[in-house]
C-alpha cells in the first residue's frame, strides 16, 4: 500500500475485507454485536492507522515502527474481544488497556484524517465529518465497555461531535502543527468523556473534576511551551 499507492481504493478494499472475516472468526463464525463491534473497532484502529502512513512524512524506520505498533494495537483489541465473546464481560485489564488503545487510535486517526484532507486538497467539511464519526464511535466503546446506560448516548455524542466539528473549524486556520491540533482535539474528548462517565455512573465529585482539569491544564501548558521553543514545527 505504501509502494503502490497508485492502486490504494483496491488495497484498501482488500484489506476491509480482510478485516471483516477476521472478525468473523474471532467472533466464532457468527456475525452478532459483538463481533459487528470488534470489526468495526478493528478496521477503525486499521484504517486509520494506514492512512497516517499513508500522508504523514516519515522515513522507513518510522514507517516500520508504527507498522508494527499497528499489528500489536489491532492483537490487543483482538484478543481483548475475544476474552469478552467466550466470556460475556469486559475484564478490567481489557477497559483499561483498550481506553488507552481508544485514545491512541483517536490520535492517529485524526492526524491521519487532516493529512489526507491536506493531500487530496479537500474541503473542511470531510473533516469534520470524519472527526464527529469517530468521536461518536469512540464514545460509543466507552458506554459499552463500561456498562453505561446508552438511553441518552445520541444527546451525549451529538454534543460532542459538535464540540469536536467546532474546535476543527476553529483550528483550522492556525498555522500549527497537525499534532498540535490533534492533541487539542485529543484532550478536549478526553476530558468529555470521561466527565460524562463519572457523571452517569454517579461518582463524579469535585475531585475528580479537578483532579482532569488539573491534568489538561499540565498537558496543554507543556504543548504550548514546546510548541514555543520550537520543538514542533508549526507548518506541516
Amino acid at each position: 500500500m505504501y509502494f503502490l499507492p497508485v492502486q490504494l481504493p483496491w488495497w484498501m478494499a482488500l484489506l476491509l475485507i480482510v478485516l471483516i472475516l477476521f472478525s468473523w472468526w474471532i467472533g466464532n463464525l457468527r456475525w452478532d454485536f459483538s463481533t459487528r463491534m470488534l470489526a468495526g473497532e478493528l478496521i477503525w484502529v486499521v484504517m486509520g492507522s494506514t492512512g497516517f502512513l499513508l500522508f504523514s512524512v516519515m522515513r522507513l524506520w518510522q514507517i516500520e515502527l508504527v507498522a508494527a505498533l499497528i499489528l500489536a494495537v489491532s492483537w490487543l483489541v483482538g484478543y481483548w474481544h475475544q476474552e469478552h465473546i467466550d466470556t460475556g464481560q469486559w475484564p478490567l485489564p481489557a477497559i483499561h488497556w483498550l481506553g488507552l488503545v481508544r485514545l491512541l487510535v483517536l490520535f492517529i486517526t485524526s492526524a491521519s484524517l487532516m493529512f489526507a484532507v491536506q493531500f487530496y486538497s479537500l474541503g473542511i467539511f470531510w473533516l469534520m465529518l470524519g472527526v464527529a464519526v469517530q468521536v461518536i464511535f469512540s464514545l460509543y466503546l466507552l458506554f459499552w465497555r463500561q456498562g453505561i446506560s446508552t438511553k441518552r448516548f445520541w444527546l451525549y455524542a451529538f454534543v460532542l461531535a459538535l464540540i469536536s466539528e467546532q474546535l476543527v473549524w476553529v483550528t483550522g486556520a492556525w498555522h500549527k502543527n497537525i499534532y498540535f491540533k490533534t492533541f487539542l482535539l485529543l484532550v478536549v474528548y478526553y476530558l468529555y468523556s470521561d466527565f460524562v462517565a463519572h457523571y452517569l455512573k454517579g461518582n463524579l465529585t469535585i475531585k475528580v473534576i479537578f483532579e482532569y482539569i488539573g491534568i489538561a491544564a499540565v498537558l496543554l501548558l507543556t504543548l504550548f511551551f514546546f510548541d514555543m521553543l520550537f520543538v514542533i514545527s508549526p507548518n506541516i
